[in-house]
């Protein structure tokens, strides 16, 4: 009983809202993000039916599949990110990266990071211009990578 009170009293479930994103070789700042989403992978299967035997049905697991990686931040000037960005969107030069995605707590240390690896752009996007709204311009990013795996 005493262990749960202590537990009760001195956990703080983590927030979604504080966390760091850095792309190896770009400036932090350059890669501060509002949203980030896609960090998902899923296993399928594949039925095969065992020969001789009509009501058996095996499951045998598939490689792996990587959702995309989609970035969300208020529009930027001219910067690395940029500049790599439109290096593979425009002209067809693609330089993966790798990326460190971490759960920050209230005193600024990692509760959880990521490690996604070897990252390229293949989507950018623009949000709705609208002058009747008074919102900020929205640049998203999607990336597909290799693999990522938990730190």
């Amino acid at each position: 009983m005493a262990y749960d009170n202590f537990y009760k009293q001195n956990y703080a479930p983590p927030t979604a809202f504080y966390f760091g994103v850095k792309f190896n070789g770009f400036p932090e700042m350059d890669s501060s993000f509002q949203e980030v989403s896609g960090l998902k992978v899923t296993l399928s299967t594949e039925e095969r039916k065992e020969r001789g035997e009509n009501d058996l049905v095996l499951h045998l697991p598939s490689p792996a599949k990587y959702e995309d990686l989609v970035l969300k931040r208020c529009l930027m000037g001219n910067s690395g990110l940029t500049q790599w960005c439109k290096n593979a969107l425009e002209d067809f030069k693609f330089d993966p990266k790798d990326i460190k995605l971490q759960l920050l707590g209230a005193d600024g240390g990692s509760l959880a990071s990521w490690s996604i690896i070897q990252a390229y752009p293949i989507s950018w996007e623009l949000s709705a211009l609208n002058s009747t709204s008074n919102e900020l311009v929205i640049e998203t990013l999607t990336l597909k990578y290799r693999n990522f795996k938990k730190d």
